[in-house]
This record gives structure tokens, C-alpha cells and sequence, in this order.
């Protein structure tokens, strides 16, 4: 595989937010929507610490169907970011596995209010998934495929590994476009992702042109950053000996 499919993007997307929109379905069978801030557990099932008084939790205790949209963060026009839309029933999580999905819960949102408080811990079971990359992508993904899929390991690294190539390694990116993108009038590039699979940058052929997509894959899955840096190295090192 050379990227991420939809099912993992969808789990990447997830394991990353910290807010969201959830819809319940409220007066006369309206849908409500309102803020919250999610967490996922290991199936990547959404979980909400909700408060007695709010009125989600009213509206989901007189109809569990419920859906949470979550955006990737990001400038310029939000049509053109990632999101991912979870649908399924909604229910408090009591007992033992109430107390798990809270320690999950409080992992991402440390320092929050406990369940003594007037909140209680609620998850979603996906019953079904839509995802949107950007304009023109789109798919409906199974839950099955969602669940069984993995946030990718990189993910926590993603902002430090870009951070460092564009401010300390923009000549080595130049050349990657010009020898593995077939982009040989490559001036200029930036990275703006990265995965297990290979990463993404913008390049541009001189002053005023438009920036491209390039993408590039690594030869073999990378897990940690000591991996990825090593495959980068070890790219820039095959340029050079192609570019001679």
C-alpha cells in the first residue's frame, strides 16, 4: 500500500481530534447539533463525557441515533480539509467499562471533570462511516473496515517530523521531487504530511507558478521517527546518486 486508505484516514482522523460535532435528533425530530470533545477507544468508538443537564444527553436518552463529524484541523478553505462523519446509537457506559473508557477519556483530556460532577460517560457504536478527503473524495467506509483499521503510528509525530524538514531540509526535498516525482524543473518544496507509507509535499518550477501534489512513497512501512528519518536519509542519499 502507497497511502492510507479511507478507512484508516477515518481512524487517523479520530484518534487526533479533540472536538467535535454531535447530532442528536431533538425537538419534533429535528436534529441538534453541539459541540463536544471526543476520544476514542482501541475500536475507535467515540467517547463523550456529557453533562445531565445538556441538551444532547436529554435528546439521547428519548432517541440514541446520533452522529459525531469530526474536521481535520488546518487553513484556507475548510472544503478542501479531511472529515469524517461517525453514525450509530449512543449509550451511557456504566459499571467496569465505565471506569475504563474514562481513564481513556481523561488520557486525551487530562485535568477535565470526573462522572461525580453531573456527567456521565457515553460512546458511540458506529454502525456506519463517512469519510471525505477533501473536494471530489468521498467514500462510504464500513464499520467493520473502520474498526478493524489502525490510527497510523506516526500520527503523534506528524507536526515535528514536517516542522523539521521544511525549516532544516528544503534542499532535500527539491530533490526528491526532481528524481522520484519525475518533476526535474522542481524549484521549490514543502512537506506537508507524512505516514507509514510515504509522504506528501507542494512543489512549485519557479517564482508565480501554482504548487503541485507530489506524493512518495517509502519503500517499506516506517513506525517510529527514527524509522522515518532513516528512510528520508537513506532517499536523499539515492537522489544524489541519481542526480550525478
Amino acid at each position: 500500500m502507497s497511502r492510507p486508505d479511507d478507512a484508516e484516514r477515518s481512524r487517523n482522523l479520530m484518534a487526533a481530534a479533540r472536538s467535535g460535532m454531535l447530532s442528536t435528533l431533538g425537538e419534533n425530530g429535528y436534529p441538534f447539533g453541539s459541540v463536544v470533545a471526543p476520544a476514542v477507544d482501541e475500536q475507535g468508538r467515540p467517547l463523550m463525557l456529557l453533562s445531565d443537564l445538556a441538551v444532547h444527553s436529554h435528546n439521547l436518552k428519548a432517541d440514541p441515533r446520533a452522529s459525531l463529524m469530526v474536521a481535520e484541523p488546518g487553513e484556507g478553505d475548510p472544503l478542501d480539509l479531511a472529515r469524517v462523519t461517525l453514525i450509530g446509537p449512543v449509550a451511557e457506559v456504566t459499571g467496569p467499562d465505565g471506569d475504563a473508557a474514562l481513564a481513556t477519556y481523561q488520557q486525551v483530556h487530562p485535568g477535565g471533570l470526573g462522572t461525580d460532577h453531573g456527567f456521565r460517560m457515553y460512546r458511540l457504536d458506529v454502525t456506519s462511516v463517512r469519510f471525505v478527503g477533501g473536494f471530489a473524495r468521498m467514500s462510504w467506509v464500513e464499520a467493520a473496515a473502520y474498526t478493524a483499521a489502525e490510527p497510523d503510528p506516526l500520527l503523534p509525530h506528524v507536526a515535528g517530523i514536517v516542522e523539521h524538514m521544511n525549516d532544516d531540509h528544503g534542499a532535500a526535498m527539491v530533490l526528491y521531487c526532481q528524481v522520484f516525482g519525475d518533476r526535474p524543473a522542481t524549484t521549490a518544496a514543502r512537506m506537508t504530511g507524512i505516514d507509514r507509507y510515504g509522504f506528501d509535499m507542494l512543489a512549485t518550477d519557479g517564482p508565480g507558478a501554482a504548487e503541485q501534489h507530489v506524493r512518495l512513497a517509502f519503500t517499506d512501512e516506517v513506525t517510529t521517527p527514527t524509522e522515518a528519518r532513516t528512510a528520508l536519509v537513506a532517499m536523499v542519499q539515492e537522489a544524489r546518486a541519481q542526480a550525478r
